[in-house]
């Protein structure tokens, strides 16, 4: 069974600390399971490769010498 979980339960993940793409992959796996889909405040649907995607493309994470940290700034406060 599926598991749909909020995306700034993984946003929360870099808050706490800041990881690699591999780790955080491993994070999310551990916490959530494999077959887990995400949905943000407005969508639905995500993989988490294709919410790393969005994270990404919506500046909400940046990478720094290879690992990946929230970007305050961009993410909402609920």
């Amino acid at each position: 069974m599926s598991t749909n979980v909020h995306a700034h339960k993984v946003l929360n993940l870099l808050k706490q600390q800041p990881m690699t793409r591999e780790s955080l992959v491993a994070e999310v796996k551990e916490q959530f399971g494999e077959e887990v889909s995400f949905h943000t405040c407005s969508r639905e649907g995500f993989d988490l490769d294709s919410l790393f995607s969005f994270f990404v493309q919506n500046q909400k994470v940046v990478e720094k010498e290879g690992v990946w940290h929230l970007n305050l700034e961009r993410v909402c406060s609920h």
